[in-house]
């Protein structure tokens, strides 16, 4: 594999000549849509080679394209916020690495923590900057470089890989502000550390928001809202996070158990308009999807109705369909819908495990 950093690209071993072929076909459908469509390819997570590789497959006609396959493993993909961009997590420098493939049909691939600077360390999670763009693409993720996990960003063309945190707690990154001006994270390690924390990418402002044992932070796409899992005596339910005055989050803030279900609510996602979640609850004796507006007390919207486990909800771009994991077929598949749960369209057919969908 090439190790390289900036603007350059280096030249590809016989394992990444796949990537390039399938970075000119992922260009060609992107060149079909628009950035904010339900056209835009799904990139997904399948061991169909035998370890976890990253394909795409087109939401509508269910055409799938193989964009990084090897005996490396491959996770965790998301498209940037303009569509160009796909960041990842690969062993294949022998630690957990964030790497970026380029759709620009120039076959690049960049890895953010290059171990030719001495970094052997695992990192993971990688959230982009919602205000990233080619010219100024920043990364979030979490690294181990310091001996515990730790928040750091890296901006893709260039040599720099920024501490955010350096606590001695464990951390687990949630997501950016729709402004870019903030990161939530969740610790854990005790009482005196646990819950959901804010800091500025710059590695200022570190503001505590709650003391539960939290997780899964996700912002709404006004800024106004975090939506998160506090876990209780065993049994996750879904909360909401807001400022008390004046949208200011360094004041004191409100947190709100949402639905009030006494069964398991987790994995919510935002609508990319705002104002409704999509997640996961086992209220039905099994995990299926439901919809419901965080704004008032209508009943939550059951989207998935069968006897198997139907998890990892994602929008899509312009928030009319709702990509998801489902084992109904024996293993995990990905399955696509429509917004209030019709024309379920099962996209993946293998026997292998198909699963981290990002549209």
């Amino acid at each position: 594999m090439c190790i390289c950093r900036g603007a350059s690209r280096c030249a590809l071993t016989p394992r990444y000549l796949a990537a390039v072929s399938a970075a000119i076909t992922v260009l060609f459908l992107l060149s079909c849509f628009s950035i904010g469509s339900s056209d835009r390819p799904i990139v997904y997570v399948s061991e169909t080679n035998g370890s976890p590789d990253l394909y795409t497959v087109d939401p509508n006609s269910g055409e799938i394209e193989a964009v990084i396959r090897g005996p490396a493993t491959e996770t965790g993909p998301v498209w940037s916020p303009d569509g160009t961009q796909v960041a990842f997590v690969s062993n294949e420098g022998g630690s957990q690495d964030i790497n970026v493939f380029l759709v620009d049909g120039q076959g690049g691939i960049i890895r953010l923590s290059p171990h030719d600077q001495g970094n052997e360390s695992d990192e993971t999670s990688p959230r982009w900057n919602p205000r990233s763009n080619q010219e100024d693409d920043v990364l979030a993720y979490v690294s181990e470089a310091g001996g515990e996990s730790d928040v750091y960003v890296s901006t893709v063309d260039s040599d720099s890989n920024t501490p955010v945190t350096t606590s001695e707690a464990s951390e687990f990154l949630g997501d950016w502000s729709p402004d870019g001006q903030w990161l939530v994270f969740s610790r854990e390690g005790g009482d005196e550390v646990q819950g959901l924390w804010l800091r500025n990418p710059a590695g200022v402002n570190l503001l505590r928001l709650t003391e539960g044992v939290d997780s899964d932070p996700v912002w709404s796409p006004d800024g106004d809202v975090i939506a998160y899992v506090r876990d209780d005596f065993g049994n996750r339910d879904i909360y909401l996070l807001r400022p008390e005055e004046d949208m200011e989050w360094r004041g004191k803030v409100v947190e709100e158990r949402w639905l009030n279900s006494p069964e398991e609510d987790h994995s919510p996602v935002w609508h990319p308009g705002g104002d409704i979640l999509a997640f996961v609850t086992t209220r039905d004796g099994n995990a299926e999807i439901y919809v419901a507006d965080a704004n008032d007390d209508t009943p939550a919207e059951r989207l998935t109705i069968n006897e198997a486990s139907d998890t990892e909800p994602v929008w899509s771009p312009d928030g009319s369909r709702i990509a998801f994991v489902t084992d109904l077929f024996g293993n995990t598949e990905i399955m696509v819908m429509d917004d209030d749960g019709t024309n379920q369209n099962r996209l993946t057919q293998n026997d292998a495990r198909d699963y981290s969908p990002d549209w």
